[in-house]
């Protein structure tokens, strides 16, 4: 009889010790899974403005000013996306709008989130540019942008651009 209340008493604490695990268990993860939401949210109401006042800084430049203008724009990309932004505007971008003397006037005319999680982010922004060159006969251009974000030591940087 001894014997089996004995095991009876260790049977029920390890149910209980299970049981707490379980329930410990189950609030972190109600708890993680609210605080991820909230971050997703918070994406998402960071992203879309952000997207509208850095798009035209990046797409929109003079032909007399547009080194500074780009300079400017590398400060709202990641590392990575700088360098090959950087490389593809030394090479194309700048030598193209001197010699065309290309001023482009970029307006976005809408944003939505596709994406949003704490770290990361995707929009999609449609964006008019107006483009002059040394004719005086502006040009119209509509365009959809996929723009993904990355927080970077806690600031949202620009981790692509991709044409739609």
């Amino acid at each position: 009889m001894r014997r089996l209340t004995g095991w009876l008493a260790r049977v029920a604490a390890a149910l209980v010790v299970v049981g707490i695990v379980a329930l410990a268990g189950i609030s972190g993860s109600l708890y993680w899974n609210r605080v991820e939401m909230r971050a997703d949210q918070a994406t998402r109401a960071q992203l879309a403005p952000l997207a509208a006042a850095q798009i035209p800084k990046v797409f929109g430049y003079d032909y007399q000013t547009v080194e500074r203008s780009l300079t400017d724009a590398y400060t709202l990309l990641t590392p990575a996306y700088r360098r090959e932004f950087e490389d593809r505007a030394t090479k194309d971008i700048i030598p193209q709008a001197r010699e065309r003397q290309v001023v482009t006037q970029a307006n976005v005319v809408g944003v939505g989130v596709l994406e949003a999680q704490r770290n990361s982010g995707s929009v999609m922004v449609y964006m008019n540019r107006t483009i002059t060159d040394k004719s005086k006969q502006p040009a119209y251009d509509g365009s959809r942008l996929r723009v993904d974000y990355e927080k970077v030591d806690g600031k949202w940087l620009i981790n692509y651009i991709t044409p739609i």
